[in-house]
């Protein structure tokens, strides 16, 4: 799930964060039983960390609520104190600094603790999404074959009854640069992979595998528009939070990069590969390390290493290496057609818009040892460039310690 899918156009969205905390409180008819990617699990509670700029200062603040203590006419204004937060959260979005982790237990597992983030929940039926015998799609499939088909309407001259105005908007845009538009064509039926893999000494994003380009409009496109001079490549996005990519860390399967295997990471070894992922954002080995060798949970009375946020000035080299990774996951050749719930977003990714999107502002970056908090089984990545802001982690999606994945989502700038 995605802020967006509590919050939008500046208030709460429905009432999908009374759904969230019934079923987790298992009130008003509803059962602690939600579904993930690690299965079924209950939440037991969850961190909300903040960053809010005043005109002085960058403060931070980081608070946990517990479901148990929201339970009877003592918890409700605990309950709803938690309520605000999160719904505050959402409208802010998760941004920077700005991040939420849910305490939760496997159903087969209940005395072990995993931790999720919002986007690790599936968005079943409860919060718009689909139901097991539902043949309702999620709202984000909807978007993109509800455009296509009024693109498809339009070309033939019928009347346009859904997104009229993102129509007008690509077909005005699309036809400036590339012709008239001869045809539609609905190409998004299948997620385009994005797996890690070396170029030389660094890591960059392969889209959709083979031969590694930046010129990835054909293997983006949910949508193309056959015109007079030439295609025009839509990727069609929805919601606030877009994902970069999201790959296993452990080297299974032939398209993963042996990173961070937990057999070598237990023993104290890194491999190379995963040397090379590490260095590129300067992360300290060792420290890397003791995030997962000295978790102890989340109530740890201090962070797993000293010092656990730091600014880092990257070298030339480490730079360069970033803004590689970055563009090779933006590249260029197509138009991005993001509609955040509120207003679309329509632009040409072409070279000009890839520079600004991959160069970073500045040499810095901020690295969280053990999450905001310093307590957590993960490192987060946080930077920006002229166009986004980025996030990126290595963490553990399991019930175990060690990192099984590491991804990434960007923000676009306002």
């Amino acid at each position: 799930m995605k802020p967006s899918d509590f919050a939008r156009k500046g208030s709460k969205y429905r009432d999908r964060t009374d759904v969230l905390f019934d079923k987790a409180l298992s009130r008003n008819n509803k059962v602690n039983s939600f579904k993930t990617e690690q299965g079924i699990v209950e939440i037991g509670g969850f961190e909300i960390t903040r960053q809010t700029k005043t005109a002085k200062k960058t403060i931070k603040t980081s608070n946990y609520f517990d479901f148990a203590d929201m339970r009877g006419a003592s918890g409700v204004a605990r309950m709803n104190a938690a309520k605000r937060a999160f719904n505050s959260l959402m409208l802010a979005g998760l941004r920077g600094q700005n991040h939420i982790e849910f305490t939760c237990n496997v159903n087969n597992a209940r005395n072990r603790d995993i931790y999720l983030d919002l986007g690790d929940f599936e968005k079943t039926e409860e919060f718009g999404g689909r139901g097991p015998n539902s043949t309702k799609q999620n709202f984000g499939t909807e978007y993109e074959k509800s455009l296509a088909k009024s693109l498809q309407d339009w070309k033939e001259g019928l009347p346009v009854k859904r997104w009229a105005d993102h129509v007008k908007t690509i077909t005005t845009e699309v036809q400036k640069k590339h012709g008239a538009i001869l045809e539609v064509i609905v190409t998004g039926e299948v997620d385009t992979k994005r797996p890690l893999v070396l170029n030389g000494k660094n890591v960059v994003i392969s889209v959709g595998g083979g031969t590694l380009t930046t010129d990835i409009g054909s293997k983006v496109a949910d949508i193309v528009l056959r015109c007079e001079n030439s295609d025009a490549y839509l990727s069609v996005k929805y919601g606030d939070t877009l994902s970069f990519f999201n790959c296993g860390v452990a080297g299974s399967g032939k398209a993963n990069l042996k990173l961070f295997p937990e057999t070598d990471l237990r023993k104290g070894e890194i491999p190379d590969d995963g040397k090379k992922y590490l260095d590129m954002f300067g992360i300290v080995h060792e420290d890397f390390l003791s995030v997962f060798e000295k978790y102890t949970g989340k109530d740890a009375v201090s962070a797993s290493v000293e010092n656990h946020i730091r600014k880092i000035s990257l070298t030339s080299s480490q730079k360069s290496a970033l803004e590689n990774l970055i563009a090779s996951g933006v590249g260029k050749g197509y138009w991005m057609t993001h509609y955040d719930g509120g207003k679309l977003h329509f632009h040409e990714i072409n070279n000009k818009y890839l520079t600004d999107a991959s160069t970073l502002t500045g040499s810095t970056i901020e690295l969280q040892y053990g999450g905001g908090n310093g307590k957590a089984k993960r490192i987060n990545m946080v930077f920006e460039t002229k166009t986004y802001e980025f996030s990126f982690n290595i963490r553990s999606k399991s019930g175990g310690i060690y990192p099984t994945h590491t991804n990434g989502d960007y923000f676009k700038k306002n």
